[in-house]
């Protein structure tokens, strides 16, 4: 009698917040935030901005807390934002006459607060260190204040017949190389297709539009951090040029490095690469919406568990074509007003805190979680835990078939979602598996490691919080125009809330950490 009196509550309160979610109501939200009035809900527009005022009046009628004094939900923060229109390249001789220059260039980082860099120029080969056999294109020569040259892929892969023959851009497998570069030192870094590749430029595989009118955004309080190499991709008739004075091609480069097994870096002499890049610079604030729900316990309300989804998208392109970002992520921004709803509408509050934060530019490189991990509403290191919703309302369909840039289309079937944890203890990733149960999905275990990209958790997982991220997997219609409301699956995403509102409320109400 007595374990059934201490059960009842739990479970009959996890019940109601379990009939609070519903998928029409999702529907609903999802028809407002991904309309083509609010343009793609880039962060810095009024869209934006109408967005998050959508969210706030939407949990003053909840009654959800505001976690501020004043009463208001906004947490504002300042973002200055670099914009690369064109980029140009010219190559001159010793004496400083023109010998070349072209505005095939695209910019895929460009230098932050610098217009033009030049310098001597250096092939490094693939840019790649060999860890079986020590051989790295960078072992023996300094690039260091230089602009570096290098080609996409590695010996390896480029030497198998038909792997990767039509490579657009392996986000991981070129970061890795990026970075190995970018400690070096060079002033720039010029990316080129190698010529076994079955794409000789950019705009050919479609990467440069990807990367048009690329933008760099940081926290305006960031804004003295120091200068990273601009990093640019040019044609291979560009790179043939920039090759010829050491009398060799890029293709005769390649195939040197195949048939000695070794390195054939070089500084390429009598030349000097001018890079200009004149950017448009503006400052402009963003807000986060963060709503809240104390802690009934005395000591435990101490603690929280955080609630994220970025409410962001990417906006509009030049001829006005709208990106609506239903997947992404109007769903998981829906999905966290009907969780906050949920928690509302329970009897008993949770033993701990709960708060809800929707996070802003999260396109723009994670910007809104990473201040919010600075400024929170209870510190981080008393947050058990951070359950992040990103792109939670996909089905596979049959278009569903290729890669995105690189990195296989995942995206999951009608009764299953993917997960991705971090410093996870054992108890939460039970009480979660539980809870997917319960809510009638299958999870697919992911790890730590996404194949591409990253999510509004990694700006905790930085502070050390554990996270649970509850994601429906890469969809070909990610960062289109055709990702859109009709293609929902909402009696999916209504599945993924409940899991993640069952996931919380059971580790809220567990004992002490």
């Amino acid at each position: 009698m007595c374990l059934f009196i201490t059960v009842f509550p739990y479970l009959s309160g996890q019940a109601k917040g379990l009939r609070q979610i519903d998928r029409n109501d999702l529907r609903a939200y999802m028809n407002f935030l991904a309309s083509d009035e609010l343009q793609g809900r880039e962060a810095g527009t009024v869209a934006n901005n109408i967005a998050s005022v959508f969210i706030e009046s939407n949990l003053r009628r909840m009654g959800i807390e505001p976690p501020y004094g004043n009463g208001s939900y906004l947490q504002h923060f300042d973002l200055t934002s670099t914009r690369i229109v064109k980029t140009s390249l010219v190559v001159s001789d010793a004496g400083g006459a023109r010998i070349f220059s072209t505005d095939s260039v695209v910019t895929l980082m460009g230098r932050y607060g610098i217009s033009e860099t030049s310098g001597e120029l250096v092939f490094a080969g693939y840019g790649y260190d060999d860890t079986r056999t020590d051989n790295s294109d960078l072992g023996d020569i300094d690039i260091k204040d230089k602009i570096v040259l290098v080609m996409t892929r590695n010996p390896a892969i480029a030497d198998s017949s038909g792997v990767n023959a039509g490579y657009v851009f392996d986000e991981k497998a070129e970061a890795i190389k990026l970075l190995s570069l970018i400690m070096r030192e060079p002033k720039a870094v010029l990316m080129v297709y190698d010529p076994k590749n079955s794409f000789s430029d950019p705009w050919e595989s479609g990467l440069a539009d990807y990367f048009l009118d690329t933008e760099r955004t940081s926290l305006l309080e960031d804004q003295s951090e120091a200068s990273l190499p601009g990093i640019y991709f040019i044609t291979g008739m560009t790179a043939d040029i920039l090759l010829s004075p050491a009398g060799t091609s890029l293709k005769q480069f390649q195939e040197m490095i195949g048939s000695m097994k070794i390195p054939c870096s070089t500084a390429i002499p009598g030349i000097r690469v001018s890079i200009d890049s004149p950017p448009e610079t503006r400052e402009y604030t963003a807000s986060n919406v963060i709503g809240m729900i104390e802690g009934s316990d005395p000591v435990l309300k101490n603690e929280c568990i955080v609630y994220t989804a970025h409410f962001d998208h990417v906006g509009m392109a030049s001829d006005s074509t709208i990106f609506n970002g239903a997947d992404d992520n109007a769903s998981g921004t829906a999905g966290l007003l009907e969780i906050a709803e949920a928690f509302r509408s329970l009897r008993k509050r949770p033993l701990r805190s709960v708060v809800f934060a929707w996070m802003n530019a999260e396109e723009k490189g994670l910007l809104g979680s990473e201040y919010y991990a600075r400024h929170p509403v209870i510190p981080t290191d008393r947050t058990i835990l951070n359950i992040n919703l990103d792109m939670i309302g996909r089905s596979i369909t049959p278009a569903d078939t290729g890669d995105f840039f690189g990195t296989p289309l995942d995206v999951t079937g009608p009764n299953e979602i993917q997960v991705y944890s971090g410093n996870i203890k054992n108890e939460f990733r039970k009480q979660m598996l539980r809870s997917a149960g319960k809510a009638g999905l299958s999870v697919l275990e992911m790890g730590e490691q996404m194949e591409f990209g990253s999510s509004d958790h990694q700006s905790f997982a930085e502070k050390g919080v554990p996270w649970l991220f509850f994601h429906t997997g890469i969809h070909a219609d990610l960062h289109q125009p055709e990702d859109d409301t009709s293609k929902i699956d909402f009696e999916k995403m209504e599945k993924a809330a409940k899991l993640a509102f069952l996931t919380g409320y059971r580790i809220a109400n567990s004992g002490r950490q």
